[in-house]
This record gives structure tokens, sequence and C-alpha cells, in this order.
């Protein structure tokens, strides 16, 4: 918690001491305020995206990681024995080993590569046509932001920066400054089906070039 409040001014509030009664109010502002403060700010970058599509194929998962929790998981909050709070998880935990390299799911330009509340250390992508993706808990960063990668270009490394109780990778997907489920963009059967033939159906079938 004291990391997250010395990131976030927006919250005006200090570091509560440890094991105090206001540990609990304090988290409950992290986990509900500053998430909704998150989620507007990410809505808003939807404005940034580019009017071309500038990936290809299917997004990846990050490589050989395992999924600790999935897309839209209910999860309760439990404090000394007391359910204190309920959310929804807008995306997919991946983890591997330790400060493991964070690949680009596919082609973009970086929107952000700063901290971002709950997600700390975050980078942005935007993939054209209001795509975006979302890397979360980042340790460090290798881009920044303007800058365009390619796929499988190195982000960052995992960590457990901001809301996060170990190290991993928390991965999610947008379409205009909505959270969707990655399963199916990491589909390339659903990708040729639901984007692909889609696109060339209303004649729009070039993605910009590769960066």
């Amino acid at each position: 918690m004291p990391d997250i409040i010395e990131h976030s001014p927006e919250l005006k509030m200090t570091a509560p001491a440890q094991d105090s009664p206001e540990m609990l109010a304090g988290f409950l502002r992290i986990n509900g305020e500053l998430r909704k403060i998150n989620a507007d700010q990410i809505a808003a970058m939807a404005a940034k995206t580019s009017p071309k599509r500038l990936w290809e194929g299917p997004f990846v998962q990050l490589g050989n990681s395992k999924v600790e929790a999935s897309f839209a998981d209910a999860r309760t909050y439990v404090y000394k024995g007391k359910e204190v709070d309920q959310q929804t998880h807008l995306g997919f935990d991946l983890a591997v080993t330790e400060h493991v390299p964070v690949a680009a799911a596919a082609a973009g330009t970086v929107l952000n590569a700063s901290w971002l509340g709950i997600y700390g250390n975050c980078v942005i992508l935007d993939h054209g046509m209001g795509v975006q993706s979302l890397y979360g808990h980042l340790s460090s960063f290798d881009v920044q932001e303007g800058q365009d990668v390619k796929k499988g270009q190195t982000l960052g490394k995992s960590g457990q920066t901001g809301l996060a109780g170990g190290d991993h990778l928390h991965f999610s997907m947008m379409v205009d400054g909505r959270f969707v489920n990655a399963t199916e963009w990491w589909d390339p059967h659903w990708i040729q089906d639901r984007i692909t033939r889609k696109l060339r159906d209303a004649g729009q079938t070039g993605a910009a070039p590769a960066p």
C-alpha cells in the first residue's frame, strides 16, 4: 500500500501505519476508488488510437506462462474472517518466473510506459482501430511512450508493482476503451472469422506496415 499511495497523489492520502485500523480503509480506497480512476484513464486512451490497423494475425500469450487468474473472475476480499469487498478481474494473470521478459502480444505504438495505479509499472500498446493491450505489474521498462514496437519485442520485465501479490504479468485487451476477453484475441480462428474476414468484407484489407 505505501508504494501505491506514494505514486497516487490523486487519492490525497498518506500511508497508514502497518496493522493500524486505517489499513483496511486505505486498502478499500485503493481497491475501489483508485481502480475506478485507473479504468477511466485507460478508457480515455482509446481516443488516441490510430485509424489504421497496426497488427496482423492473432495476439500472442506470454510464452510458457501459466494462467493464475482469468478474465471476469469474481474476487472476494476477506479481512479478519469477514468479507470487505468484491471486484471483477478484467484481464489475465500470467506467471512464468521472476522478472521474465514480457513481449508485445502484437505490433503497435506505446501509449503508456509509466506507473498506473493498481497496475503499477504499466505498458499500454495501441494496435489501431480502437484495439489496445495492457501489461501491468512490471518491474522495469524497455520501451518509452510514442515508440513503435514489433510483435514479440520486449516491453519490460514482469514484477509485482502495484496491487500484486507475487511476480506475474497482468494482461488485458481493450476495444474502444472497454475490457474484453483476451482468449479470443489469442485464437487465430477467431481473428480470421471475426476480424480479418469482416474487414475484408468492409473493404479494409490492409494493415499498416509493421514498424
